[in-house]
């Protein structure tokens, strides 16, 4: 079903969810158009253009304006891949906007995956001290994951998304018929976090993926993740269930695994670290890699070391001072943060890794 989610950040804007809203942009961006003549900047992937690009295009061309109004509509294709979400394209973006004699009143469009909606994103926020951005993610994983966000976040040498900003869209558009066009693990990465967000948000949304029945509920699931992740306070953002450790799995590979996959993987870790250690019992445990199992998702970590992830959160700054803040399940629907020392921590990761 259709919906609409209000998202109450510093400035307050709507994710809509719909089949095929697609081929309204144009319609629904000139609700957004106050100016006689505006600019609008399409920031996508080579993968993505070719599938919707040339529609969207047309879509601002043939859609109603109001007598008097005039649009310029232009594109901009990155290569959309998570070791390239970082400075280096922000800039080479930012110069390509400033070539194209963009002003400050422009619209910027992302067009894709969650690599193109923060580099767009992070990209808006700078360009001339800021312009309009209007978010259309692609994959199940940027629509659970961008739209009730407020900021953008790109990588740094050091560590994945060390780097970060304010950016609140004007608009975000869902359309669920993107999903028809994802690889399977594309679209498994985003089933990973719907599922991390279900874990967090309570028991009606986990108990979908528990029987599996994901596929006829994915409006269902995108809403109520999108409403649960707008309600989180900045500093719960940050200390999400699974981030750190799917992170590190992440970037050890580096960005070989998909995000979602290596968050899955993080999950599994988490779930089995907080039975060993009786932060949560064994049967809370049981469910979250059941659930997981019953959704494809990976749930061993076979690759790297306690070591090597140990390491990874070192290099992630994800350790502040002596100590690390680990959020664990302490059931479903209520997560707690237990603080673990550096010197605990590789022996904390390998008890979940030996379970």
């Amino acid at each position: 079903m259709p919906a609409n989610v209000k998202v109450n950040s510093s400035k307050p804007y709507s994710v809509r969810i719909r089949r095929g809203i697609i081929a309204r942009l144009g319609v629904e961006m000139l609700r957004l158009v106050q100016d006689d003549y505006t600019e609008i900047l399409i920031v996508t992937d080579e993968k993505v253009s070719g599938l919707y690009l040339q529609d969207v295009i047309m879509n601002f061309q043939e859609c109603p304006k109001p007598e008097g109004k005039r649009i310029r509509v232009c594109e901009l294709l990155i290569n959309a891949h998570e070791g390239t979400k970082n400075f280096q394209t922000v800039a080479k973006l930012l110069d390509d906007m400033a070539s194209l004699g963009l002003s400050g009143n422009c619209f910027v469009v992302a067009l894709g995956g969650g690599v193109v909606c923060e580099t767009a994103g992070f990209a808006a926020g700078c360009y001339m001290g800021g312009v309009k951005l209007v978010l259309v993610p692609t994959t199940l994983a940027a629509m659970i994951e961008t739209s009730a966000w407020s900021s953008a976040f790109i990588n740094l040498s050091s560590g994945k998304n060390l780097a970060g900003m304010s950016c609140s869209p004007s608009l975000v558009l869902c359309d669920t018929e993107c999903l028809k066009t994802l690889s399977q693990e594309e679209y498994q990465s985003g089933i990973a976090e719907a599922l991390k967000t279900s874990l967090m948000s309570g028991e009606e949304l986990f108990k979908i993926f528990e029987r599996g029945d994901v596929q006829h509920n994915i409006e269902k699931i995108i809403e109520g993740c999108i409403e649960y992740r707008a309600g989180l306070t900045p500093d719960v953002k940050r200390k999400c269930l699974g981030y750190a450790l799917g992170n590190a799995i992440e970037s050890l590979s580096g960005y070989k695994i998909q995000h979602g996959l290596a968050l899955s993987q993080g999950l599994a870790l988490t779930a089995k670290v907080s039975a060993k250690m009786k932060w949560c019992s064994q049967s809370t445990a049981d469910r979250i890699i059941n659930a997981l199992v019953k959704n494809n998702l990976p749930v061993n970590c076979r690759k790297f070391t306690a070591g090597e992830i140990t390491q990874a959160l070192f290099n992630g700054r994800k350790i502040s001072g002596s100590s690390f803040d680990l959020v664990v399940p302490a059931e479903i629907g209520r997560c707690e943060i237990m603080s673990i020392t550096a010197l605990e921590l590789e022996g904390v990761i390998l008890s979940g890794m030996t379970a």
